[in-house]
């Protein structure tokens, strides 16, 4: 046998090792994820585009199919609820933070002035006839929800801050949620350097101004005022020299540089979600066809035997036959509640007794959606509400890395939505004076930051097991390396709520007599410690 014809290259004189030349034609490549002659990669060829190119042409599609994932999927309307209940929920409070050194007033002062713009704000977001609306509709936690379920859902949000001024009210900033897919470019212009998906951009690509429809593209026949108008609405209100006013506000997780529009996380998992559910729907109907069918009814006649039965040598009368049958079972309601079955001659009933074996379904839905919720960035059992192989250390372990990823997609929320809301009340309120400046303070367009630094309070992380995550809160708080203020804010409480709480419980309690019993959680703490600890 002839031996393989040996291709020696450059490198091969010094002491690389020779291939056969039936290797040496493949294209190599010092990464092999850029092998073109990868069998595993062959063929596997996606181009390299810009973020824009790659989503906005695809967009009106894809974001159809989410939308009715949403509406008809549970999983898909899971994920995104228990996503906004993290982020928003029932509550998004503001905790005003003046910076009193940069706005050169006293600790007390700045401390006095933050509680005063919470108050402030609070009566504004909370109004009961939602004066913070401009549909009137929702309150400002309400609007936040809103924002955060676009967020999650399709990937951004998109509202605009209106300018309502009205006798009584003392507050011209109203808050307007618009549809995304209002947001386009005019009379379908192609996407251009400055106009791309609707957003119009300088030479830097920073967003000056957006174009919005004045009505949902798929809004005809007299459903909106005027579909196939556009508004230009810009970004910033130019109030002052130094000071922009917001405007529209367009909320989105940007991963890329240049990106105009969001991208929705179920974009990856769209194809596997719709085939999970047609799986799944299948595999319902198949169970319920299955037991549905009772059993089968068998005849031992057969074509001659029939045909002589019937006085007719020449053919079958098959019409005649099968009339004859389905008027005796009609008459007799074989599958009636009768104890005994009285059947056609020479027909005999057998009965379904061999269920459909779907053992294999539930492993294969598990699987899926553990990776379905992984791509979401929650719990598999969050999103399956399947608590029944967890224990505390996995589960722990879960909401730590989960709450991760929803403090970070909070922190946008909360940077592109909640703070510049609060940025453009907060300048209407020192103009009407809803609130008053302490004195020696500079004005607002002087020091817009120092004013409007703020932490803003989420719903609540929420205990595994109340008793050791209680132990580890006042342990931490012992060891000097956190506070009552991120405890409180950690389930969702304001620590200056909480203490004036336990002030009026306990002015309450000496009031009437009643002695302040050492807490639970006290007490469990100190019986787990050392007994050096304990005594000391």
């Amino acid at each position: 046998m002839s031996k393989p014809r040996i291709r020696v290259a450059a490198g091969d004189r010094h002491g690389i090792t020779a291939r056969p030349a039936s290797q040496a034609s493949a294209p190599r490549s010092a990464y092999t994820g850029a092998d073109l002659g990868n069998q595993a990669l062959a063929g596997w060829m996606p181009g390299l585009q810009s973020s824009d190119a790659e989503w906005l042409r695809d967009r009106p599609v894809t974001i159809g199919r989410i939308r009715d994932m949403e509406r008809n999927d549970g999983w898909v309307a899971a994920g995104i609820d228990r996503q906004v209940d993290m982020l928003v929920g029932g509550s998004l409070r503001l905790n005003a933070k003046p910076d009193a050194e940069a706005l050169g007033i006293s600790r007390p002062e700045a401390h006095a002035l933050g509680r005063q713009f919470q108050a402030s704000f609070m009566a504004w977001g909370s109004d009961p006839i939602f004066r913070c609306d401009a549909e009137r509709q929702l309150n400002f936690t309400g609007l936040a929800a809103l924002a955060a379920r676009e967020f999650v859902g399709i990937g951004e949000s998109l509202s605009v801050l209106r300018w309502r001024p009205r006798i009584g009210w003392n507050s011209r900033t109203a808050v307007h949620m618009v549809d995304p897919d209002r947001l386009s470019n005019p009379n379908g212009m192609p996407d251009s350097e400055t106009l791309r998906g609707g957003v119009e951009k300088d030479e830097d690509g920073a967003p000056i101004a957006y174009h919005i429809r004045r009505g949902h593209p798929a809004d005809v026949f007299g459903l909106t005022v005027d579909p196939f108008s556009w508004d230009r609405i810009e970004r910033w209100d130019r109030v002052v020299p130094g000071w922009d006013r917001p405007k529209v506000l367009h909320v989105y997780d940007k991963r890329r540089p240049g990106q105009s529009r969001g991208i929705s996380r179920f974009v990856a998992g769209i194809l596997k979600s719709r085939m999970l559910s047609r799986y799944s729907e299948n595999e319902v109907k198949a169970a319920a066809v299955n037991a549905s069918i009772v059993g089968t009814i068998y005849t031992e006649m057969g074509a001659e035997y029939a045909a002589a039965r019937l006085g007719d040598d020449s053919g079958t009368d098959w019409s005649g036959f099968n009339s004859q049958r389905a008027d005796f079972y009609r008459d007799r309601k074989v599958l009636d509640d009768a104890r005994f079955l009285t059947l056609f001659p020479s027909d005999k009933a057998e009965f379904n007794t061999q269920p459909r074996q779907t053992a294999g379904y539930p492993a294969f839905q598990t699987a899926f959606l553990q990776a379905f919720a992984a791509s979401l960035g929650i719990s598999y059992e969050q999103l399956s509400m399947d608590w029944s192989r967890t224990n505390y250390s996995s589960a722990r372990a879960a909401l730590n890395e989960v709450w991760r990823g929803i403090m970070r997609l909070r922190s946008v929320l909360i940077a592109q939505f909640a703070q510049p809301i609060y940025a453009a009340w907060l300048e209407d309120a020192i103009d009407l004076g809803v609130v008053e400046l302490p004195d020696g303070a500079p004005d607002f367009y002087d020091a817009p930051a120092a004013y409007l630094r703020a932490d803003w309070i989420g719903p609540g992380r929420g205990f595994i097991d109340p008793v050791k995550e209680a132990q580890a809160s006042t342990l931490r708080r012992d060891g000097r390396i956190s506070t009552l203020a991120r405890e409180a804010a950690e389930q969702g409480e304001d620590w200056e709520d909480i203490l004036d709480q336990q002030a009026r419980e306990n002015e309450e309690m000496q009031r009437l007599g009643i002695a302040d019993p050492e807490t639970d959680v006290g007490i469990v703490a100190r019986s787990d410690m050392p007994d050096d600890r304990a005594d000391s």
